[in-house]
């Protein structure tokens, strides 16, 4: 695919995307807003069963691609980006490889809204602010390899029916006589216990499941990605290529079959839960769940993360930034030298204060 530029209409010089201000021309100055995106301004969601029929394929302009070789991440990134190191881990260890044209395109994206001065600001604010960190930590983490990606994610729409079973319980209370040693005497008494009745029970729930979100990085995992969220969907728009001026775009590692997987085993939790609050009385018991589900559909997704991958003493640690609304978190390594200085002081503190106390005990019985 030969390379697509974005040209400025301005000054014929390349555009690229700029968080909060839209394509922007670093050589006169010119901004100007995605136009014309993908699909006519209509973001489809493509059935399951025709994903090989329908789905676009490619990302649609020239992108390289790069694989990390310690944690198998896959970047796609403009032709003219240098990528010396990973950005979800920080390691040098970067190859190259064919773009994968088959892919299926994502159909959205939420674009960046947070540019990268702030994030690497709040990076720092975030370093201030870490107690029992090292000293050196500030100063020695590599933020200048902070990098903006866009995270693969799968969506999923489903309309589930279940049909459910359980034993019903109903709580009921009674007197009951025991005997119990008092003074080494037996002596006969009486308590209210709890009982429960059991009867079976059955029903049904209906539930329609809209953009069921499935994350499909290789850098990140779920946990990660749920520490970022949340992402607001209703702000998606079309994919459009303009969207990765200037930007990497993580390919996904969760295939659509196995994504679909995941949202299956989740749904099925979910209506599981579901079907449980709706059988009656105070408790249940074997609970039995049959799900189907009918008119799946899923669109393939790009959300916005900065990635502050840094390495201190030689191990990896990363701070995540959503794109979208600036929430952040991240991992340091820990100074041991400074818990132990810490828990020593709270010792000599409790020890002082024992003293004082001593002293003074003694002094009044004196």
């Amino acid at each position: 695919m030969a390379e697509q530029r974005f040209p400025c209409p301005s000054c014929g010089a390349s555009l690229a995307w700029s968080p909060g201000r839209g394509l922007e021309c670093a050589a006169c100055g010119y901004t100007g807003e995605v136009t014309d995106p993908g699909g006519a301004g209509i973001i489809r969601e493509y059935r399951l069963d025709r994903a090989a029929i329908d789905a676009a394929r490619g990302w649609g302009t020239a992108l390289k691609a790069v694989r990390c070789g310690a944690c198998s991440a896959v970047s796609e990134i403009p032709p003219d980006l240098q990528a010396s190191s990973c950005a979800f881990c920080g390691a040098p260890q970067v190859h190259d490889l064919p773009v994968d044209e088959a892919l299926i395109r994502p159909e959205s994206v939420l674009p960046f809204q947070i540019d990268r001065n702030e994030a690497v600001r709040r990076f720092r604010g975030w370093l201030s602010g870490l107690w029992f960190r090292p000293s050196a930590l500030k100063s020695a983490a590599q933020i200048e390899s902070i990098a903006g990606v866009y995270v693969p994610a799968w969506t999923f729409d489903a309309q589930a029916s279940s049909q459910w079973t359980a034993e019903a319980g109903y709580h009921y209370q009674e007197q009951e006589t025991y005997t119990e040693v008092v003074d080494g005497k037996r002596e006969q008494k009486t308590r209210t216990v709890t009982k429960t009745r059991w009867q079976p029970a059955s029903g049904s729930h209906a539930f329609f499941y809209d953009d069921w979100v499935v994350q499909a990085s290789a850098g990140l995992d779920q946990a990660a990605v749920k520490g970022l969220q949340p992402f607001d969907l209703k702000k998606l728009v079309p994919y459009d290529a303009k969207f990765l001026a200037g930007f990497r775009a993580e390919r996904y590692a969760v295939d659509l079959e196995a994504g679909w997987k995941v949202a299956q085993t989740e749904i099925g939790s979910a209506e599981k839960q579901a079907c449980a609050a709706e059988v009656p009385g105070d408790t249940h018991r074997n609970l039995h769940v049959h799900t189907t589900l009918d008119d799946v559909r899923f669109k393939h997704m790009l959300l916005p993360v900065w990635i502050a991958a840094y390495r201190y003493d030689g191990k990896a640690y990363r701070y995540l930034v959503n794109g979208e609304t600036g929430k952040a978190n991240g991992d340091a390594p820990i100074s041991w030298a400074k818990v132990a200085a810490f828990v020593l002081a709270i010792l000599v503190f409790l020890a002082t204060v024992l003293g004082a106390l001593a002293t003074i005990q003694t002094l009044t019985q004196s």
